[in-house]
């Protein structure tokens, strides 16, 4: 089917204010330069009031004006203008800007662009606090219309939207402003059908027509041929709408002079693997939920530098060039200590760390061989030790950040939390159980380009080695090594951070999804699993439209694939977020949907302080 192609590709595509409160000491005596009024008690004598020096009237500073917003918080009242600057650790992102990419154009898409649905922000933590934001999937609850006001889903097959009438594209030329229209909406999705570039390029003989089914000027329905419930989280995310007249005489969007959108900011400049920057669009279509009445965005310009070199990277932090920035967890320490008036905030990543046991072949066929395996490592000190105690020890199969799905690594069955301690004593004993009391040796590849995998390696090697498991450590070089993955040619195990910011990821790509009786069908599938049970329950995953029962589902399958140890997950270094204290309206929320690699459409939301700007960093935009 046509659509199991387009997910294949879709599935992949997937803390606080510090008060200090402070007491002048009383003025010790011997004290100089400092006046005490009040009582002078005379010995023997009564109380008398001492004279006061007159001196000039104290200033009283002004304070930030605070309102009421929407959900009843007092806030400090928005301001507008400013700019905001965060950076980029490659030059990439500055190169690809059509928006038919989908996901590699996804910096300037976010900002330039329009979807059919965004992060619906009035339910985050400027909101009613129902959703952190704190992950780049955002489940379909959580989701609004972007472009379109709300939708309809009929059923599996069916989804109708009805569009927003205040959309209007870039007063720029040659769409000039005009409105938005449902002609817009459609010739975006037939020309990502027909493009090979998009993540829903069909081939034409394969194309299931009518997809798109215009029912008036503010009413279309999607219709799906493949029945499915993330179609809606897929079409609302992963298609940006195409400006037609842009397509019709230049042929595409990729010429940084054409960049014209329906989005919150315009881009105005680019240098390639240098600089991009964006512009305020003054007749954007949202709105602040926290103020309605303030239309979106606040800041002015939106600039993205780019810094290679991560401690150059960190010094604009440091010394305020830039606003918004990931740091590593082994350098949080060190920019808490020297600039201490920067906020921050401590988020899961959006990937695991694995180790991926060929499941096909002997030993890791025997599942208490996986067992030993992981009881032998001692996953409390990779985590509190290597990792300085910032790190996340259970991120798989499902993340700790889907709640209703997650069970806490408290909350396991002792035969599966053990797992994620250190028990080389039942190692030895489950060993034995499986026939190797003398344990085994095997080849566990990691890529040259990340040192830190060799690093933890070896700390597993050490381990493993009292258990009397011989681990031999290769480390390949990365495209290589990445081509051993896809093919899955590596004789025993391997190692790497495998991206699972969506919700069945792991349960679509790495078991179930994509894999049949007759062989694995993901190529991110190191283990080479093959359970029946697991496609049964990814099929039906797809094909249940209740959310408690899908949430139900998913637990159970969960606390299964912990048990049954196909990957043996390690800790997975946690990222951390700081941001300037003079961006208001903003606590750390990473994104607003849906690629992993995109952390900054949130920007829309936030506004600069500037007065504080100038009083921490002493200039002005």
């Amino acid at each position: 089917m046509r659509r199991k192609g387009i997910w294949l590709v879709l599935s992949l595509l997937m803390v606080a204010a510090l008060v200090v409160s402070s007491c002048q000491p009383a003025a010790e005596e011997g004290e100089e330069g400092k006046t005490v009024v009040g009582e002078v008690v005379e010995k023997g004598g009564p109380a008398v009031e001492k004279e006061k020096e007159e001196g000039p009237a104290a200033e009283e500073e002004e304070g930030p004006v605070m309102v009421r917003d929407a959900f009843g918080k007092m806030k400090e009242k928005p301001e507008y203008g400013g700019t905001i600057t965060f950076t980029l650790d490659a030059g990439s992102a500055t190169t690809i800007l059509d928006p038919v990419y989908s996901t590699r154009s996804v910096l300037n898409a976010v900002h330039t662009y329009g979807r059919l649905g965004t992060a619906d922000w009035s339910r985050g933590p400027q909101g009613t606090e129902e959703f952190p934001f704190t992950s780049s999937y955002i489940p379909d609850e959580f989701l609004m219309g972007d472009v379109v006001e709300s939708w309809e889903i009929i059923d599996l097959d069916t989804i109708v939207f009805k569009l927003r009438d205040n959309v209007y594209w870039h007063n720029k030329p040659p769409m000039n402003g005009r409105q938005f229209t449902v002609e817009d909406v459609q010739f975006s999705f037939e020309y990502a059908q027909s493009d090979p570039r998009n993540v829903f390029y069909t081939e034409e003989e394969e194309q299931d027509p009518p997809f798109f089914v215009k029912i008036d000027n503010e009413t279309f329905e999607l219709n799906y041929s493949d029945p499915d419930t993330r179609m809606l989280h897929g079409t609302a995310n992963w298609i940006y709408m195409m400006p037609r007249e842009v397509v019709e005489q230049v042929g595409d969007c990729a010429d940084p002079k054409v960049q014209v959108g329906i989005g919150p900011f315009m881009l105005e400049d680019l240098v390639p693997d240098s600089s991009m920057t964006w512009h305020r669009n003054p007749n954007y279509h949202h709105f602040d939920p926290s103020f309605p009445e303030n239309r979106l965005p606040y800041i002015d310009k939106l600039e993205a530098i780019v810094i290679p070199d991560e401690s150059t990277r960190l010094a604009a932090l440091r010394t305020h060039k830039a606003d918004l920035m990931w740091v590593p967890y082994d350098k949080v320490d060190g920019i808490i200590r020297s600039n201490p008036e920067l906020k921050w905030r401590k988020v899961q990543p959006d990937s695991s760390y694995c180790m991926w046991p060929r499941n096909d072949l002997e030993p890791f066929s025997v599942k208490k061989v996986r067992h030993a395996i992981a009881l032998a490592i001692d996953q409390p000190a990779i985590a509190e030790e290597y990792y300085e105690g910032k790190a996340f020890m259970l991120t798989w199969p499902v993340m700790p950040s889907f709640v209703d799905h997650y069970t806490p690594l408290e909350e396991l069955p002792e035969t599966s939390r053990i797992l994620y301690e250190h028990h080389p004593d039942i190692a030895r004993e489950y060993l034995a159980e499986a026939g190797y009391p003398n344990g085994f040796a095997f080849e566990c590849l990691v890529s040259a380009a990340s040192p830190r995998s060799v690093e933890v390696m070896s700390l597993v090697k050490g381990w493993l080695a009292e258990v009397g498991i011989d681990m031999t450590i290769r480390s390949m070089e990365a495209t290589t090594f990445g081509n051993t993955l896809w093919l899955r040619t590596f004789p025993g195990m391997c190692y790497i951070s495998w991206g699972n910011n969506g919700i069945d990821d792991a349960f679509g790509w790495a078991h179930g999804g994509w894999v049949s009786d007759a062989g694995v069908g993901s190529v991110y599938a190191f283990s080479n699993v093959v359970d029946p049970v697991a496609q049964e329950t990814y099929e039906t995953l797809t094909q249940t439209m209740d959310p408690e029962e899908r949430s139900r589902i998913r637990k159970e399958e969960n606390l299964r694939e912990i048990d049954l140890c196909w990957e043996i997950p390690l800790p997975a270094p946690a990222w951390y977020r700081f941001w300037q204290p003079w961006m208001k309206g903003y606590s750390g929320e990473i994104g607003v949907g849906p690629d992993p690699g995109e952390n900054t459409g949130v920007l829309r939301y936030v506004w600069v302080d500037q007065d504080l700007k100038y009083e921490i960093s002493g200039t002005r935009d």
